[in-house]
Order: C-alpha cells, then structure tokens, then sequence
C-alpha cells in the first residue's frame, strides 16, 4: 500500500452530484474523515491520482494537502450497518449522514466512514446468503388476473414476495436490491464501515446507531489512520452499489459551496501569461489564458480587497510587458511593494521624501506643449487638492500665474512660480494693506488649498530649478514609491506626477496602434481621481484613455473597490480582472463584465467570495491582425514570487544606476547677525525665516547677536523676519541657505524687501 494522501476540502459545487464523486473514485480505496469539532472534512487514499480526477469531473471542488500525522487515533471502534437508501425527486441518493455536523455540532470525536472496493466474487457471497435470509422468512404469494376476455393465462400469473411482517424483511429485500444493481454491474461495489474515535465517541456512536441498522460493533487496535485504513481493506462488510455508497457521503456544512457559471476560453497565441482558466469558473484545466501585448493599450483594470492578489498578478503583467515589448514602465506606487521588481527591470526607483534625487515638477521637457504641460498641472493640482467646491478658483488663479512664469521659460524656479501664485490668488481673491493681506472667502480657501503646495517645495527634493528630466527618467523606467509620504500629500504627488506622464504621452505620434510604448501602471488609482467621479480629472482621463491606444500608451489602474473608478473608465477600459469585492459592490463588478444574464446571480455571490489568487476576467485577443473581444472567464492565478518572475527570464534589463543623476545639494548650517541701526549687535532679536509662504524657523539672537540655523536648503533665497514692538514695525531681509548673512534692523526706514 502506498503512503495515504490526505487532503482537506476547501470547496463544493453547490447541489453536488454525490454518484459522480463516487465514480470519480473508480473503484479505488478511499475514507472521509470527519473532524466534528473543528468542522472539517477530510479525504484519505492511497491512489494519489483520486483528488485531480475529482477536481477534473466535479467541477467545483478544491482542496488542500494536510499531514497524515495530524491523525492520531486513541482508541477507536468498528461498525458495520445498513440503512435503506432514499432518492429525490431527480433520483440522486440523499446522504444518510447530513446532519451528522449539527447534531453532533463541536463534539470532540472524529467519524470515518470508509469506503473499500468489494471483489465480485464477495458481492455474489453475500447475494446469496441475503436471498437465503430472505427467503426463509417471506410469504410467496401468487395471483392470477384475467384479460378482458375472461380468459385467463399462464403469463397472467404474477408471484411476489410480501415482507411486511417486521422492518428486518423490508430492509432484506432493500439490501438484495443493492446488491442485484451491483451485480448487474459486474461486481462494482464498495465494502462500507463506520470508525468512530475520540471522547464523544459514545455520542457519535448514538447518532449512527440511529441512521443505519448495525450488524457489528467492535474496538480496533488502530492508532494511525494508516492502521485504520489497512483494516477497513480487508474487512468483511456490507457491499454497496455504487449509487447507494454515494448516500454515505457528507461533508461539513462549514465547506465552501458555488455554483458553476458557464464560461468557455478559446486558446490564443498571446505571448502574456495570465493564469489559468477554470473550466465551469471552479476547476482548473491546465490551460494558460495568454494575452497579445497588443491589447494593453486598450486600458486594464485591476480591482480586489486587500490580500486577493491584485498586486501579485499586476506584477506578473508588468514584468512580462517589459521584457516582450518596448515599452516605458511608469509605476506609481503608495508603498514600496514594487521597488524590487522595478530595480530588476533596470528602472530608476526613486523614494519621494528620503530620495536624494532633485525632481522639479513644474519643469516641462523639450518637444512638450508648454501650454498644455501648465493647463494639465492647475486642473490635476486644483482636482487633488482640498479647496472643496472651490477648485474652481484654484485653477483659475494657477492658470493665470503659471501664463506669467511659462512666459519666459520652461523650467521656473518652483520658489517663483509659487510667489507667482500667490500674487494671483491676491489680485483674484485678496486685497492688499499696510497690515498685510485680506483674503476673501474665495481667497482664504484658496490659499488653505495651497498647503500641500507650500509643503511639497519645503523639500529639498523638491525646491530646485534643475532636476532630473522627466523624459531621461522614462527612458529607463521609474517607480515612484510614495511609503514615506503623508496619506493627505498622496493625492497631489499623484497629481504632479501624472501631469508629467501626460505630457510625456503627448508628445508620442498616433502611430502607435499596434504596440505597446509606454506602460503607466497606476497603484490605488482612487488617489488619482478623487471620490468625484465628475471631476476634471477624471472627465480628462476618460478622453485620454480613447487616445491612449493610438498612441501606443497601455494604462493600468489598480483599486480595491471598482466604484473606487469612475463607469466611464470602466466602461473604456476593456481588461479587467476583477477579485474579490466587497459585498455592496460586487453586483457593480458583475456588470462591467460579460457573463449570461442566468448567471448574473451566481457570478455577484463568486465576486464576494472569490479565494485569493483567483479572478473573473474580462479581455480581448488578437486573431487575424484584429482585436477581438470574448465572454468573461475565471482565472487562477500562478502566485510566484517576484523573485521567481524575475529568474525565470533571461533578458531582464540591468538595474539602473544606483547614485542619482542631481543629488540634492548638502546642506550647511546658515550664520545671521543681526544689527541694530548704529551697527552694534542686537541681543535677544526675534527673528523668523519664510520660504513659500511658510514661516519655517522661528528664534532670537545670542548676546552678540548671532544665530545659527540648520536645516534650511543651500542656495535657496529665505525671507528674513526682525520682528519689532509692533507688527508695522518688522523688518525684511533676505538670506541665502548655508551661508553667514550680515542685516542692520532700523525700523524708522521702510522695509527692504
């Protein structure tokens, strides 16, 4: 006997057909083991090919393989009994054990009913001696009924054999029914015993005692399932046919149950794997889903709960379109779940917030449309930003600000270009006096919108004119990794990046219809697009995914909600694989995809309960040179490590270079002195330093009028506060980040700057 396999089921067909799991056996030794405490249920065989012919028949079943060592048995007892087996209305047997898991609910036992082939020479042994039993104890009656013609004859005669004196007879005649289909089925049958073990075991032994009537009871000298199964071979029970063995079949009520949904995946030659499609949406065929890189410039959707393998599978997609086309990769990513992978593929991954990479993204590169490169910016940066219904007036003040500062360059100063804005939010919004600024209430929200601005050029990354090019980055491919910043800056460093995605796209011809150029793949796409599904940032995506495809640009959205993307980005976005949702979303997910209207039900109930690594795809192929679109399918994913993906490909691109192009500048510690109007040091002054309309430091003056301050940016121009008596009274300097600055304070002169 081989080593038993054991596996544990983890899923089952709703309405299961119990006669086709036992043919699915093919008359091999098996046993199902039933936990009642932990509410699981086993399967045990040494024919190690019962549970792949089980998945391939029985569409539906899943299951796992658990150690045989986690069976130990005390000190178990033997049963053998025989229960009339009953049909339903279709004539499939109904188990006579189903309500062995409430009944016996939690009991700390276990019950294995095992099921041993029987050889056809036994089930004719036992025929006989049922007949014999039988017939020792019947009443033969004989019954002469005439025809029409009052002429009676031979033929007419009809014998029965009546039982109706005790249930002993009737279940006799039951038994040799059994026993006759199974002869008439050339001996094919199974020997069925009952092992029960544990300290509930008298419960349990109550309960089958009451389900079947028990020729033999007796204690076993197993101590391992091994033992067990080893005895029940060659033990003399009961044989049963094979649709009557099928009613001692049960299983936990805890088990996973689906429906079938009728799907059907014709092979392509796409050179992108996918996964692999499950025949009926439950069982694994063995055949690859394979893509064209072709059809990802059509737009791809990736939605799913947290830990159901988007991400994984997003990878997957990634790593292959890489090293089978040309395209540019541009990952964003609010974690650092794809700095590996964007390292093996050879791009830059940058860190925002502890990169030492310069990036100014307010730079617009050679070949770009700077009027275009600015309008984007102040409709995604008033889109991302918190100014409410007030983004209206944001945009309108960025738009007239940055038409000053574009006007004469295409790489401003991001220190001018905010001083720029915020003069145009005061001539829009605001009115100047000797006290300072008033705002309207336009204005007030405005300038509370440009905090994430104002924040964002306080970094050094940042601050600078000079800076990587946006284009030499997706040259080599780039992965932003957003971990380090603040959940409310998220959205607008999605905005500032993405402006210098479009742009990039822009400037590509429409010719890129039949591949694949530049691959945006965008992480938790919520952040992008905002909770407004009108927003101008999403009305603007959705007319840029329809010239994406001309232009060669595959755009990957990732979401764990598909209400997280606007219907009109699903509705242009024609892949989709889509896991597990969210019970209030699910019926939405069903719809974006395309499954018959009668199984519109079951595939809602699969989408809220789908196991990880497994998704409901929508996709289009290429036959012919043509994009051709097909029904949904399921598809079970191949969840390799990134590690795995990236050994497995001999032409992954070298990474990157490891020290960035423009480092940020070191930054010194910066000296002031402060004088007062005789020139003589100004003990205890109160200074402030301002950058970007943001009060950064704050502090007094030593003895001799000196203080140093560390931290601030070199080269970067800081407006220098000397606070007076009175607020008309402070002065204004200005000092440079990492060098000694020298200020006189006479506060009966006007300010300086």
């Amino acid at each position: 006997m081989q080593k038993l396999r054991i596996i544990e089921m983890d899923s089952l067909p709703r309405g299961l057909d119990l006669r086709r799991f036992i043919d699915s056996m093919l008359c091999s030794q098996f046993m199902l083991c039933h936990d009642l405490l932990l509410r699981r249920t086993f399967l045990a065989t040494d024919d190690h090919a019962v549970p792949e012919r089980l998945t391939g028949s029985v569409p539906g079943i899943s299951f796992h393989d658990v150690d045989a060592s986690s069976f130990p048995l005390s000190s178990p007892s033997y049963l053998v009994g025989y229960a009339e087996p009953h049909d339903d209305r279709d004539g499939a047997p109904l188990p006579l054990l189903d309500s062995m898991y409430r009944i016996l609910s939690r009991a700390r036992c276990r019950v294995i009913v095992s099921f041993a082939p029987a050889a056809k020479g036994h089930v004719e042994r036992v025929t006989r001696q049922v007949e014999a039993m039988a017939s020792r104890r019947s009443i033969r009656l004989t019954r002469n009924t005439g025809n029409r013609s009052g002429i009676s004859s031979a033929s007419d005669s009809l014998q029965m054999e009546l039982f109706y004196d005790s249930d002993e007879k009737r279940m006799l005649l039951s038994l040799l029914e059994t026993l006759n289909e199974a002869s008439m089925r050339n001996g094919a049958a199974y020997r069925i015993s009952v092992i029960i073990d544990g300290e509930a075991k008298e419960a349990a032994r109550e309960y089958i005692a009451s389900n079947l009537f028990l020729f033999e009871e007796k204690e076993m000298g197993a101590h391992s399932l091994d033992e067990a199964y080893a005895f029940a071979a060659g033990a003399d029970a009961l044989p049963f046919s094979h649709a009557n063995s099928a009613s001692f079949l049960s299983f936990s009520d805890a088990i996973a149950r689906h429906d079938a949904i009728s799907t059907q995946y014709r092979a392509t030659d796409g050179e992108i794997e996918v996964g692999e499609y499950l025949s009926g949406s439950l069982t694994g065929s063995g055949e690859a889903v394979r893509l064209s890189a072709r059809v990802f410039n059509l737009g791809t959707i990736i939605s799913g709960l947290p830990g159901t393998g988007k991400t994984a599978t997003a990878m997957g997609l990634v790593a292959q379109l890489a090293a089978k086309t040309e395209a540019k990769v541009l990952i964003v990513s609010p974690t650092g779940e794809w700095n590996a992978l964007g390292r093996g593929l050879g791009a830059r991954v940058i860190r925002l917030y502890e990169s030492q990479e310069r990036i100014n993204f307010f730079r617009c590169d050679s070949g770009i449309s700077i009027e275009r490169f600015y309008e984007n910016l102040a409709m995604l940066l008033a889109s991302a930003s918190d100014a409410g219904p007030y983004r209206n007036s944001m945009e309108k003040s960025l738009l007239s600000a940055f038409r000053k500062v574009y006007a004469s360059t295409t790489a401003p100063d991001p220190a001018e270009a905010y001083a720029e804005i915020e003069e145009a939010v005061i001539e829009q919004h605001g009115k100047r006096s000797g006290a300072g600024v008033t705002y309207t209430k336009h204005g007030e929200n405005v300038m509370a919108g440009l905090q994430s601005l104002r924040l964002m050029l306080l970094k050094p990354q940042f601050a600078y004119r000079d800076g990587a090019s946006f284009s030499d980055l997706l040259r080599h491919g780039v992965v932003f990794d957003l971990s380090m910043v603040s959940n409310n800056m998220k959205r607008f460093f999605y905005a500032l990046i993405l402006n210098q995605a479009y742009s990039f796209t822009d400037a590509l011809d429409e010719l890129g219809n039949e591949r694949l150029r530049v691959l945006l793949c965008i992480e938790e796409a919520q952040l992008m697009l905002g909770s407004d599904n009108e927003s101008a940032a999403t009305l603007d995506l959705e007319q840029r995914i329809q010239d994406f495809r001309k232009r060669g640009v595959g755009l990957m959205l990732i979401a764990h909600n598909v209400t997280d993307i606007s219907v009109g980005i699903r509705r242009l976005c024609q892949i989709k694989a889509y896991f597990r949702q969210s019970a209030d979303v699910a019926r939405y997910a069903c719809n974006d995809l395309v499954f018959s209207e009668e199984d519109a039900g079951a595939v809602v109930e699969r989408l809220k309960s789908l196991p990880q690594g497994t998704c409901a795809l929508s996709y289009m192929t290429v036959e012919n040179g043509m994009r051709v679109p097909h029904g949904s399918v399921f598809v079970r994913l191949g969840m390799r490590t990134i590690e795995q993906q990236a050994a497995q490909r001999d032409d992954m691109p070298q990474p990157g270079p490891a020290v960035p192009a423009h480092p940020v500048t070191a930054s010194k510690p910066t000296r002031i002195t402060v004088l007062d109007n005789e020139g003589r040091p100004r003990r205890s002054a109160r200074i402030g330093l301002v950058y970007a309309g943001e009060q950064v430091f704050s502090g007094a003056t030593d003895q001799e009028g000196r203080i140093e301050v560390a931290g601030l940016m070199a080269e970067r121009t800081y407006k220098l506060l000397v606070f007076g008596a009175k607020k008309r009274e402070t002065v204004r300097f200005k000092v440079t980040g990492g060098t000694e600055s020298t200020v006189g304070t006479d506060v009966i002169t006007k300010p300086t700057i």
